[in-house]
């Protein structure tokens, strides 16, 4: 992705102070979008907002809204092939399955950072399909004893909703709070790259692999 898109990515970032989901939320509700945000969805752009974060907790909110030309089980598909996950996720360089049950699964992450800069978390994500064609993953961060607190983060929580609204296409959010922890002077750029940075790109990752699978599965190239 080259830097116009990028920066057009940003000027679509929305902060929207009156409006706050739960790490957890309820599966029924639609993915609520304003009139300017459906707007956007529709030119195919990526709506990206800061959400309130409770006020008990010091970390920040963020999460980025499209279209996915793709059905809701491709989408899975792509989520859920989590020893893939350092092809395309943001800054994940490695992924190492702790335990994987039915539709739930405990990894430990290896993050990549710029100027060299490594952190490692664990989390435990679970998926769930529900009706009227939504499928959600959550995950919370677990216990890593191992791990000393300048090699990890303080905590992060989210999710993804996949709603499909057509056979070939679904409507996709990414919900994601995350508190790094102390960071040194001078460091302020860990809380954006593991935060407001790579929400969008996550996303629009997740749009290509799923669009490209959905192609071969059509019988294009």
């Amino acid at each position: 992705m080259n830097n116009m898109r990028i920066n057009g990515l940003f000027l679509a970032v929305l902060i929207t102070a009156f409006f706050s989901i739960p790490s957890m939320p309820d599966a029924s509700p639609s993915i609520f979008l304003t009139a300017g945000e459906e707007k956007l969805v529709g030119q195919r752009d990526i709506v990206v907002r800061e959400v309130d974060t409770a006020t008990n907790k010091s970390g920040r909110t963020f999460e980025a809204i499209g279209l996915i030309n793709a059905p809701r089980n491709c989408i899975l598909q792509v989520l859920t092939a989590y020893e893939k996950y350092p092809e395309f996720m943001p800054n994940v360089s490695r992924i190492d399955i702790v335990e994987l049950r039915g539709d739930e699964a405990v990894l430990n992450y290896t993050l990549a950072l710029p100027l060299g800069k490594i952190k490692k978390y664990r989390l435990k994500i679970s998926v769930t399909k529900h009706e009227k064609q939504v499928s959600m993953i959550h995950w919370q961060l677990q216990r890593w004893p191992e791990l000393k607190t300048a090699e990890t983060i303080r905590d992060t929580t989210g999710y993804w909703r996949i709603e499909e609204k057509t056979k070939n296409s679904s409507l996709v959010l990414y919900h994601v709070y995350t508190d790094p922890g102390p960071v040194p002077l001078g460091l302020g750029w860990i809380v954006d790259v593991l935060s407001k940075n790579s929400v969008p790109e996550a996303l629009l990752q997740t749009k290509a692999r799923a669009e490209n699978i959905a192609l071969q599965g059509n019988g294009r190239k």
